[in-house]
């Protein structure tokens, strides 16, 4: 009875393993990526006795776990999807909620400005008016700075968050490797079924990565997996892993990239390509929040500097003509820091990015690329550029002798480039690029410059300067300051001066010019006049011939005569030009110029005469609000996506509680009747035994 006894004792230990198995199940319930494990049992076999077999009993032969490689591959697919549309949810519905909310938004304090300077226009001479119109426009612009850096605290969150993800993908492609050598040593020792829970650890580190980046997994030798993330980058080979790092960008230190640590050497790879919640990250902070604040700036560079130019052309309480009311958006601390040069190792130049002309100002950066330099004479310097929101191109854009103009405009950008300087120690070379932000900070630095109530400019300049009809050049002017009424030649209604332009050296950019009285003959300089003139003129001599030169970087120059300095703000004169100072008769209460200022509210100054300051503003809270909306649906479905993946995992590698229960009662009766052959199988045995005493 031998062989009944084997065949009794391989049911037992066929049944304690299936129990054994069972009940590994059952302790596992809530493990977070266990699968279920069951143990397989094949046929014994059996023995030839004569013309028939008898079997030998059973045999454990392993104990396989339920896996399904379809449903592992989606799942992870649509959890990457998913993380991604979360994160893209999340980042866009705060900023949203942070431009459109009212405690945060800047268009109340932008209404509540113009109202209160149409308050200066009904109270011209009141201090209280114009008290409230500074209080007003002060809220304002520091509503833009406390937005500002609202943006900018999720814009640092951001990058954090780049930088503590790098080491969380980090730990898990060491784990992976980790877990590929054990589970290649255990089937290495022929032990496939105490490798299951090790597989369970392994599909479950690659499902937590492809929370943060899109995973593909190609089997390699000796049960190990090749894990490659994003379009191809290859993250665990085998047993050994790469190191991902947040390194500072290039140009902008806070903008953190990433790259793989191999040897000390770093490879910067893409975030916006990896997929899962990193390109998510990567796109949020490069396109939106990078735009939001491009677009902020747009608008209060369009607010403030379209109030500031108004602004000079009036006169104040004091009888001065205005200044600036908000910082200078054109200061020379500005226009520089809207530049960042890259780390090319290919020379430097200090150069500045000015706003000329904001109907043409857009919200985009641009690349700028060195095509040429030589150092001269003439010193020459030519560029490419770039804009990085349209990829539009301009080639050729050249300063063909930076010792007369240095300055260079950038078609369709509403800006121009000025070269402040070049080293000879260590000039531009071919390939140096910049990066030109002219809106990224306007809202950081906007401010208030006067608190003074009586510096509003409500009335109309005493001198209004009137450019000839006949003009054939560029040129605009305007009085920029009166320093002296009391001048002998100082005007009134009957006695205008005009400065005519008699040549210009194309050269040099040399102007000479002529003051000419109303009936056109050049006036002689009185004494006690002001006498500022290139060259000097003796008291008697008549006012012609005079010579300026513009600045080679700004192209500004200004004309003093009367002792009033009249500045040329834009474009170039040509031979012919003429330019009248009139007197502008002013009366008390008068508020011609600060009506003007509050029609700006209204005024499609923006986008190529398309849009007014309000618009801009408004068409960046539809670009996020659209954005926020498609966001939330596409995360909703992802989400679904994903749970039904899960689900399916569960339905094939879950474990059921009901359906262990049914099969430990199953088993334990598969194991008493085992027992009971052995039983049988002694009780015949000792028969035998008796009968043959």
């Amino acid at each position: 009875m031998a062989d009944l006894f084997q065949i009794g004792l391989s049911g037992i230990y066929s049944s304690q393993a299936k129990l054994n198995t069972t009940g590994h199940n059952i302790a596992n319930i809530n493990t977070e990526g266990y699968s279920r494990q069951s143990a397989e049992v094949v046929s014994g076999g059996a023995d030839r006795f004569g013309n028939y077999f008898i079997g030998r009993g059973s045999i454990v032969e392993g104990v396989e776990r339920a896996y399904d490689k379809f449903a592992f591959t989606e799942n992870i697919l649509n959890t990457s999807q998913a993380s991604y549309t979360k994160e893209v949810f999340q980042q866009s519905s705060q900023m949203d909620m942070l431009l459109s909310d009212e405690s945060t938004s800047v268009i109340k304090p932008v209404l509540q400005t113009f109202e209160s300077m149409n308050g200066v226009v009904n109270k011209p001479n009141m201090l209280e008016s114009r008290t409230v119109f500074l209080e007003s426009a002060g809220n304002m612009v520091n509503q833009y700075n406390r937005l500002y850096d609202n943006l900018e605290i999720q814009y640092t969150g951001i990058n954090n968050d780049i930088v503590n993800t790098a080491k969380t993908v980090t730990t898990l492609a060491d784990n992976l490797a980790n877990l590929n050598k054990q589970i290649s040593i255990v089937l290495g020792n022929g032990g496939q079924s105490n490798a299951n829970d090790l597989l369970d650890k392994r599909d479950q580190a690659i499902t937590e990565l492809s929370q943060y980046v899109d995973v593909s997994v190609v089997p390699a030798d000796n049960g190990m997996v090749n894990v490659y993330i994003g379009s191809g980058q290859s993250l665990v080979m085998g047993g050994t892993s790469l190191e991902m790092i947040a390194v500072n960008g290039d140009p902008d230190p806070s903008r953190k990239e990433l790259a793989f640590n191999i040897d000390g050497n770093m490879a910067l790879i893409s975030g916006e390509r990896l997929g899962g919640k990193i390109s998510a990250m990567f796109g949020i902070r490069n396109n939106d929040l990078e735009r939001a604040f491009n677009q902020l700036g747009q608008s209060i560079i369009g607010l403030t500097h379209s109030i500031n130019e108004q602004q000079k052309e009036g006169m104040t309480l004091e009888g001065k003509i205005g200044e600036d009311l908000f910082n200078d958006v054109n200061s020379l601390l500005s226009m520089r820091n809207r530049v960042l040069a890259h780390d090319d190792g290919l020379g430097s130049a200090q150069l500045s990015v000015r706003i000329d002309d904001l109907g043409a100002l857009t919200p985009d950066d641009f690349e700028l690329v060195v095509e040429a330099y030589a150092v001269g004479p003439p010193e020459t310097i030519s560029f490419s550029s770039t804009n990085r929101a349209t990829g539009e191109m301009h080639t050729g854009l050249t300063a063909s002798n930076l010792g007369q103009d240095s300055r260079i405009e950038i078609p369709n950008s509403g800006i121009s480039i000025g070269i402040d300087a070049i080293t000879a120690l260590d000039p531009p070379q071919v390939g140096k690029t910049f990066t030109l932000r002219p809106t990224r900070l306007a809202a950081h630095d906007a401010s208030l410059q006067h608190k003074d109530p009586s510096k509003i400019a409500a009335a109309d300049a005493e001198i209004k300067t009137v450019s000839g009809d006949a003009n054939t050049g560029t040129a605009e002017l305007r009085t920029k300051s009166i320093n002296n009424p009391l001048d002998p030649l100082y005007m009134d209604k009957d006695n205008p001066l005009t400065i005519d332009i008699t040549a210009v050296n194309p050269a040099t950019g040399e102007i000479t010019y002529s003051i000419l009285d109303k009936n056109g003959t050049a006036v002689t300089l009185p004494a006690g006049s002001a006498n500022n003139y290139v060259p000097a003129k003796a008291v008697g001599a008549p006012l012609s011939g005079l010579t300026l030169t513009p600045d080679p970087l700004t192209g500004k120059v200004t004309f003093n005569l009367a002792d009033i300095d009249v500045e040329m703000i834009k474009g170039s004169p040509a031979a012919g030009d003429q330019f009248t100072l009139n007197y502008n008769e002013t009366a008390d209460g008068d508020s011609r110029n600060i009506m003007k200022m509050a029609d700006l509210q209204t005024q499609k100054i923006m986008n190529d005469g398309k849009a007014t300051f309000s618009d801009v503003y408004s068409g960046m809270l539809s670009e996020i609000g659209a954005k926020t909306a498609n966001a939330e649906v596409s995360m909703e479905s992802s989400a679904i996506l994903q749970r039904q993946s899960f689900d399916r995992i569960q339905a094939m590698s879950g474990v059921n509680m009901d359906e262990e229960a049914a099969n430990l009662l199953q088993y334990q009766q598969h194991y008493s009747a085992a027992a009971r052959v052995i039983s049988v199988a002694t009780e015949l045995f000792d028969t035998i035994l008796q009968a043959s005493r």
